[in-house]
């Protein structure tokens, strides 16, 4: 191995690589092997850095998850209320390359965190901690009279993740039925639902107006 090698960068590389091996061949049929060939790099250069493929496949998905977080805040800085909530969906679906090789990357952790196996123990798409920001941010909306503070925030964040999750799942399996362009519609649509309208006679949420013989 060279010298003065960054060991932190060389680690990234090689994690980024496993992201392109279990998004094309699925977490079984990844391999020591397979990952070598991937990296250029020997499967002694591996044991230099992981203990074995479990460590590979947790520490994989522990790098994506930071990756996303941060891509969040930089995202959703200077955004508030129901603007920083419609970003952060958007952000998780598969809306270009990168994301859609996430998502591939992610779901194939679905079936270990089903049946409670270590490497996927961790929660796919940092589940708790993307409806944690989704609740948080559905009442921040709420406070700024955007959303509808009548909703259970709790039910919001959880329609919302349920969406996010959905759409990306669907768009894996038929892509030319939910194209990306379709994807961004569909939240839109759920925005305009959620959205409170504001005119001369008061507040309104948007594709929920009350019937005349209701005012």
């Amino acid at each position: 191995m060279p010298k003065n090698v960054d060991h932190d960068e060389r680690r990234a590389e090689l994690l980024e690589a496993v992201w392109r091996v279990i998004a094309r061949d699925g977490l079984e049929r990844t391999t020591i092997r397979s990952l070598a060939r991937e990296t250029g790099w020997s499967a002694g250069v591996l044991a230099h850095y992981f203990a074995d493929k479990d460590d590979i496949l947790t520490q994989a998905l522990r790098l994506s998850h930071e990756r996303i977080a941060a891509r969040w805040e930089e995202k959703l800085e200077g955004l508030n209320g129901i603007e920083a909530l419609r970003e952060l969906v958007l952000d998780n679906l598969p809306l270009d390359d990168e994301r859609e090789l996430e998502t591939k990357f992610l779901t194939n952790y679905w079936s270990r965190s089903v049946t409670g196996s270590p490497a996927g123990r961790s929660p796919w798409r940092i589940g708790p901690l993307l409806v944690d920001r989704l609740v948080e941010l559905v009442g921040e909306a709420q406070e700024r009279g955007e959303i509808d503070a009548a909703e259970v925030k709790e039910d919001v964040g959880e329609r919302l993740l349920a969406l996010i999750d959905g759409l990306s799942l669907h768009a894996l399996l038929d892509p030319e039925r939910v194209t990306r362009e379709r994807q961004a519609a569909i939240v839109e649509q759920e925005f305009e639902r959620l959205r409170i309208v504001r005119g001369d006679a008061g507040a309104e949420r948007l594709g929920h107006r009350p019937h005349r013989d209701q005012e």
